[in-house]
């Protein structure tokens, strides 16, 4: 292989690299902020919108964990985390859990209290999902953490749920029942 075929092969990668984040941004999916606490009880998060239900039987949940994240290391000793499903009127909460320098905000704001495993969860959330960490899976960048759930709390009421597109939260609005209402008949 010349030097000018190595480099091509290279530039060819980041090429693909690139586009292929350009079109995951253009996936809508649930924003979930990723919760769990240190050994000294401190409190860990970070936003999230690589999370799949696994299983319904026993229930169970993926969530995708980048190693430089600074959630991963607790994460991987602790053993168990929260998937807190947010609602538009959550996006103010976004910008801390996705902004490492913003790390000290993440858990000032919002309605937190503990689960019943002490894993802080949001009391406002449609959904919030414990989990015990039962595999890992190391990939390129990211640990892949399969969760056996542990506790669900949910909303008394339907919320508009808050979904990432493109880059940044979005809020979807009842506004599109009537249209599925209409495709549906």
């Amino acid at each position: 292989m010349t030097t000018l075929s190595v480099c091509s092969d290279v530039e060819h990668a980041a090429d693909v690299a690139n586009s292929f984040k350009d079109a995951m941004r253009r996936v809508a999916s649930s924003v979930t902020l990723i919760t769990t606490r240190d050994a000294d009880g401190s409190p860990h998060g970070m936003a999230a919108s690589a999370v799949i239900p696994v299983s319904m039987d026993p229930p169970a949940i993926l969530i995708s964990v980048n190693r430089n994240a600074g959630l991963h290391p607790t994460l991987s000793t602790h053993g168990r985390f929260c998937v807190n499903l947010l609602a538009g009127s959550h996006h103010p909460l976004l910008g801390a859990f996705a902004q490492s320098s913003r790390r000290a905000e993440r858990f000032v704001t919002g309605d937190w209290e503990d689960s019943s495993d002490t894993l802080p969860f949001l009391t406002s959330a449609p959904a919030a999902v414990s989990c015990e960490v039962d595999q890992r899976i190391d990939y390129a960048t990211h640990t892949l953490f399969i969760g056996r759930v542990t506790d669900v709390h949910l909303a008394d009421e339907h919320l508009d749920p808050l979904v990432w597109f493109n880059g940044s939260g979005v809020g979807v609005s009842e506004r599109c029942k009537p249209m599925q209402e209409k495709l549906a008949a």
